[in-house]
């Protein structure tokens, strides 16, 4: 199979980035991304605020990747009353601040203040084969699980 019933594919890679690079991210808007990992599961409970005081609640599985890029995900939308309810689960936590740069995103980790991640998202794995990064990035850590949001939680923990 392909991918599970319902889940859409992720295609996306990812690079370091030095912090502070590029310049004037603190000026821009941005995303606060609080992220949960439950326990023992490949569950994720988000909570989304934007700087313009917008608020969204997710909850995510992830299944593995199928492919060399693609990860097979399911996305819920919860209410705010849900995403409270779950967040009373056992699970590793980590915050970072989301900025829309040069087509795709940089995240960085306040509590991580050595790592920042510059991430884009494809429509084919043909499209992200053929990228060309910015830049401002240094190496890639697409494959690299020392750097998936569940692992840097866990060294936050």
């Amino acid at each position: 199979m392909a991918h599970p019933k319902y889940s859409l594919p992720e295609i996306e890679r990812r690079w370091l980035v030095s912090p502070g690079c590029p310049t004037g991210l603190e000026n821009l808007p941005h995303w606060v991304v609080e992220d949960m990992y439950i326990e023992g599961t490949h569950l994720r409970l988000r909570k989304m605020s934007s700087s313009r005081g917008e608020v969204v609640y997710k909850f995510c599985k992830k299944y593995g990747r199928v492919a060399s890029l693609a990860n097979p995900m399911t996305n819920i939308y919860l209410s705010e009353a849900e995403y409270r309810t779950l967040s009373m689960l056992k699970g590793r936590s980590i915050c970072k601040r989301r900025y829309a740069v040069a087509g795709g995103s940089i995240d960085v980790y306040p509590d991580l203040p050595s790592v920042a991640i510059f991430e884009m998202e494809f429509e084919s794995e043909g499209d992200a084969a053929d990228y060309v990064p910015p830049g401002f990035v240094g190496d890639e850590v697409t494959r690299d699980a020392q750097y998936s949001g569940d692992a840097l939680a866990s060294s936050v923990a």
